[in-house]
């Protein structure tokens, strides 16, 4: 499930996502593009995969989810709450099975380009979506963002999965981090980001220009 920091846009928490969906966009009901990512650990294994989407508490009809030249696996659905399986598959059949469970996919205003999951095999970890401040994207502006562990900024930190997609993906051990980005004659943190357990969250980066007084 994919959590909001409260920088965010719409500054949405995840349980007025879960208790109020009728109130979470005024586009609803309508069709939602669901992008997934896979890793174990660590590593990525979404080529590894397949993913088959079912409207919660179902399991009669699913939606294949297609993988796509940008890393991710696509699939449109209706506005509402499913659960999504991951089977991890190689030349001799299914390695894992993991589902993710009630998975709120609603219409955000943040969201046009989709909503993103990162599925982990692995239960310690979760990951962290940094997406640049609207004025980032309206200049085009070249950025680079990295993550820390909270109160470390300065020491050895974790790369995003990618340097040059938008938003940039952080997959990391549950905790609490520490977020920093540059852009040329600019620079913004986000402090103390919980990255919960076998959940996506995402954040927004600010406008702030550290660079001027």
């Amino acid at each position: 499930m994919t959590i909001r920091s409260a920088g965010c846009a719409l500054g949405v928490s995840v349980l007025a996502a879960l208790l109020l969906p009728h109130q979470a966009s005024s586009q609803e009901p309508g069709v939602v593009e669901l992008l997934v990512r896979v890793f174990d650990g660590l590593e990525e294994v979404t080529e590894d995969c397949e993913i088959a989407v079912y409207a919660v508490g179902s399991r009669d009809t699913a939606l294949r989810a297609t993988l796509s030249d940008d890393g991710w696996t696509h699939v449109d659905v209706p506005a509402g709450f499913y659960d999504v399986q991951v089977a991890r598959r190689d030349a001799s059949g299914v390695i894992a099975v993991t589902w993710t469970e009630r998975l709120s996919v609603l219409r955000y205003a943040d969201e046009a380009e989709g909503h993103r999951e990162i599925v982990n095999l692995q239960p310690a970890f979760g990951a962290l979506l940094v997406h640049p401040h609207q004025s980032w994207r309206d200049s085009n502006r070249a950025w680079r963002a990295g993550v820390f562990l909270h109160g470390s900024v300065g020491r050895a930190g974790f790369a995003p999965v990618s340097e040059d997609a938008s938003p940039r993906v952080f997959v990391l051990p549950a905790g609490r981090y520490d977020l920093t980005a540059s852009s040329p004659g600019l620079e913004v943190s986000v402090s103390d980001i919980e990255v919960p357990a076998s959940r996506t969250r995402m954040t927004v980066l600010p406008a702030t220009d550290k660079s001027r007084p």
